[in-house]
């Protein structure tokens, strides 16, 4: 886990993630008839979770659009999902205008090149462990674990553990399972 300032972290109303390296380990893969499969960390599914019971809206924001994108959102209760959006800032500024929240209030994880002007932009940009180094640089933190094994918890528990809420969050999330 890194650390994270309490301050930045008290500010964070919305998560953003990327989905292809970040959510999944940037693997594709293709069936024979060309269907495309996806894995996905359920540790992450747990922390996106815990972050929704603490109050903290999360987004799936994707240059590439997957029906599996959809439904992994679905089963999470993710209900902001842009998919097959290459400017993903415009995106970003859309949501934080929609929403009513300034880019210092949003945390933002990201894989490759693709995700450099909203990591730039935001509050808290994360890129997570095998990240480009492009990405790295303008990174405000980098995880300690690669993009579809357990990042977005990560990232997750470093900004609730910063804000005192990790654990009472958890509790809660688990009461209501």
């Amino acid at each position: 886990m890194y650390p994270v300032d309490p301050e930045l972290a008290a500010r964070i109303k919305l998560l953003v993630l990327d989905v292809d390296g970040v959510l999944t380990n940037a693997s594709l893969v293709l069936g024979p008839s060309g269907e495309e499969l996806k894995t996905f960390s359920a540790r992450d599914g747990i922390g996106i979770k815990v972050a929704q019971y603490a109050g903290v809206e999360v987004a799936f924001l994707s240059a590439r659009s997957s029906v599996i994108v959809s439904k992994r959102a679905e089963m999470l209760g993710v209900h902001e999902v842009h998919q097959g959006e290459r400017e993903k800032l415009r995106v970003v500024k859309s949501m934080a205008a929609r929403i009513g929240i300034g880019l210092d209030e949003i945390a933002y994880v990201g894989d490759d090149i693709v995700d450099l002007a909203p990591v730039a932009a935001v509050g808290m940009g994360v890129a997570v462990a095998d990240a480009c180094a492009d990405l790295k640089e303008v990174a405000s933190h980098t995880t300690t674990v690669p993009g579809g094994n357990g990042a977005v918890r990560e990232t997750v528990e470093s900004i609730l553990t910063a804000r005192g809420e990790w654990k009472s969050a958890v509790e809660g999330y688990l009461a209501r399972t």
